[in-house]
Order: C-alpha cells, then sequence, then structure tokens
C-alpha cells in the first residue's frame, strides 16, 4: 500500500489539518502545508481562531418542522424570516445558547464496541509502529470525553424539539402569523 497513509487523528499533540496537508498528503501539497505552517507561525504559540461557522441548528428546525407539517414556507424569504424568528425565541426568549437541545445519543455498549474497532483497527493497520498501554489509556480517554462531554456521539433531535411545551406555542403562535401575502404560513 505505498498509496496510503495512515493518520492517528487522535493524537492532539498535532492539529489534524496539519497532519492532512503535512503528513498526509505529503509531497503534494508541500506549498499548502508550508503556507499552514506559515501562518501558525505568524499567528503565534497558543493563540486560538474563533470557529466563524454558524450553526445550522435554526434551519433544522424550521425544515424539521417543514417535514413534519408543522410550518410551511412560500418563499425563500419566509423561510429565512421563520429561521430568524426560531433563532430570536430561543436565544431571546428562551434564553439558551445555540448548542442547548434535545439530543439522541449513541449507547455506551455501541461507543465501546466502536473504540474497541478503532484500537483493534489501529493495531492491524499500524503493526509496525509501537502501541504502549499508556497511548491506548489516552485514546481512550480522549474517546471518552469527546463522546460524553463534547458529545460528539449525539445527533440533534429534531421531533424533540418540536415536542416540547415552548416550541409547541412557538409554532402555534407562528401559524397565526401572516406573512406570506396574506396567506397563512
Amino acid at each position: 500500500f505505498d498509496n496510503v497513509v495512515a493518520l492517528d487523528y487522535e493524537d492532539t499533540r498535532i492539529s489534524l489539518t496539519e497532519k492532512f496537508f503535512c503528513r498526509g498528503l505529503k509531497n503534494e501539497t508541500t506549498g499548502t502545508c508550508a503556507e499552514f505552517l506559515r501562518q501558525k507561525e505568524s499567528s503565534g504559540a497558543g493563540s486560538t481562531r474563533i470557529n466563524g461557522a454558524k450553526t445550522l441548528a435554526y434551519k433544522n428546525i424550521a425544515y424539521g418542522a417543514n417535514l413534519l407539517g408543522v410550518t410551511s414556507f412560500c418563499s425563500k424569504g419566509h423561510y429565512d424570516d421563520v429561521v430568524a424568528k426560531i433563532q430570536h425565541h430561543h436565544e431571546t426568549t428562551l434564553g439558551r445558547s445555540n448548542t442547548e437541545f434535545p439530543t439522541n445519543c449513541l449507547k455506551n455498549v455501541i461507543l465501546e464496541k466502536l473504540i474497541e474497532v478503532s484500537i483493534e483497527h489501529r493495531r492491524n493497520i499500524l503493526p509496525d509502529v509501537p502501541f504502549t498501554e499508556a497511548e491506548e489509556k489516552r485514546i481512550r480517554s480522549e474517546f471518552w470525553s469527546k463522546m460524553t462531554e463534547e458529545k460528539r456521539g449525539c445527533d440533534f433531535d429534531i421531533a424533540g424539539v418540536l415536542a416540547l411545551p415552548e416550541w409547541k406555542s412557538f409554532f402555534s403562535g407562528l401559524e397565526r402569523d401572516v406573512s406570506c401575502s396574506g396567506s397563512k404560513q
């Protein structure tokens, strides 16, 4: 397998981006790797970047409400208006952040199987690379932290959101809101 590169994404000493561009793609992206390292150096040690990504939670609620027949949209502008109202309701009326929503999470038995298979694959793919007991313990610890504390093993529960009383009343009031040329949503 000369054209396959295995990256240890569990090792957090080097960012995944650096691993990908500087180790994974090797000679194919030397310019990209050099630019990444230049920007990393110029940003200073210990500095952090703010994730400029916008949450899709509010769009997911609007889309899910539409799919479940809770509301409908007459135009893209109307959809955007409903999304803005959902965000306002969640953050201002309810006083919650964009991460405070019901979730469906993988069961521990499934997570345990996932980490076992991952470690087994690590041993099989890189049999010549030492894999110490301490490293396995670190990987397991990071895995469980990500899956439980950071909820990376969870998915947004749109039906759960829409079943909450505060969202039922919100969408009930939204139905009375006339926004599409005199027709109800």
